[in-house]
């Protein structure tokens, strides 16, 4: 079944009780304005609607997506009038369901019974860091509880749950990341989301690290770190809806994206940094019964069955897995094999005497 066609609807900053060291959420949603009148909101968003409908080909769900904001805490009578705007198109049958981002810390049993009968199904918490210490040099404004109290909420009124994470932030390390992700793992939301950390002009983040007391994480260690927390996702069966931010015109813009661990295919790294390290057990594994397949110190080839849309993945980025084969396993060379039924992850290995 093909992904449903999500149709991103944002509220830059809106609703946000709190302004985080690392905030400047106009930026990344690309809006100027924070306060429109109801009448040119209604009217941006049936513009939004209508656009990406065009692109919904042979998909058979489509998703209305708030983002970009805090929208459980919206004013109650903000989110009623953007819930209704979408109506049309749920009775149409255009949209199928909705979805939003927020902070943990505004979920309550009476904001949950007002959306009920408007068809949202999704609730995406902005968690960032389960370490209450990292949370306040963040100036989250809410703390790992609230996201425990939030998650258990959703899941009691029925409703998805995701949960967004941040590597990179100020305070947090390698071993406080991974545990970050291990404590989600354990509430079994439906989704995780991962991002890095960059450092946006305007924010409080942009004057800590001119001064330099934040350092950004390099791109190999962000790369790194997310790729251990994608592991300890998918272990838990929580889908990985996305890693790294989307690619816009403000990132390549120096004047606004001043530090950080930014590159154009931040999720292609780690998922092929996750293939290579998968490649090397399968072709561990295959190696360490070489004598009962040949003689030993004969040359071998390795043939790597991958599926056809994972190729990229096992050659990573510029092909730089390729080369990291050739000088782990030196005297080996490597044949690559399409298999459609493999699933997406996994790599399977086994050698062909020469």
């Amino acid at each position: 079944m093909s992904p449903p066609l999500v149709i991103p609807f944002f509220i830059p900053h809106q609703g946000c009780p709190h302004l985080c060291v690392f905030c400047n959420q106009r930026l990344i949603a690309g809006q100027t304005s924070e306060t429109q009148t109801f009448d040119s909101e209604a009217s941006r968003l049936s513009d939004v609607i209508h656009t990406y409908l065009q692109f919904k080909k042979n998909r058979s769900r489509v998703e209305l997506a708030f983002f970009g904001g805090n929208f459980l805490g919206l004013e109650l009578s903000r989110i009623l009038a953007l819930l209704k705007a979408v109506q049309p198109w749920i009775r149409q049958g255009q949209i199928h369901s909705i979805r939003c981002s927020t902070r943990p810390d505004t979920v309550t049993p009476q904001v949950l019974d007002l959306t009920r009968p408007f068809g949202l199904e999704t609730v995406e918490l902005g968690v960032q860091s389960m370490d209450d210490r990292v949370l306040a040099l963040a100036e989250r404004g809410h703390t790992s509880e609230d996201t425990r109290k939030a998650l258990a909420l959703l899941k009691k009124n029925g409703l998805k749950t995701g949960a967004q994470v941040m590597v990179g932030l100020p305070g947090d390390d390698d071993f406080g990341a991974l545990r970050t992700a291990e404590e989600i793992a354990e509430l079994k939301p439906d989704l995780a989301r991962i991002y890095p950390l960059l450092v946006l002009n305007g924010s409080r983040l942009a004057q800590w690290y001119r001064s330099g007391r934040y350092v950004p994480l390099s791109l190999d260690k962000a790369v790194d770190q997310t790729k251990k927390m994608v592991t300890i996702f998918r272990g838990a069966e929580i889908s990985v809806a996305r890693i790294g931010l989307q690619a816009t015109q403000m990132m390549d813009d120096t004047d606004q994206m001043i530090a950080g661990p930014w590159h154009p295919a931040f999720g292609h790294l780690v998922l092929s940094a996750l293939m290579f390290d998968r490649t090397c057990e399968q072709i561990d594994t295959v190696l360490a019964g070489r004598e009962r397949i040949g003689k030993p110190g004969e040359q071998k080839s390795v043939v790597l069955q991958v599926h056809p849309r994972s190729l990229s993945r096992l050659q990573g980025n510029r092909k730089t897995n390729f080369d990291r084969l050739v000088q782990t396993y030196p005297g080996i060379s490597f044949i690559i094999e399409r298999v459609e039924t493999l699933d997406v992850n996994q790599v399977h290995a086994h050698i062909v005497n020469e």
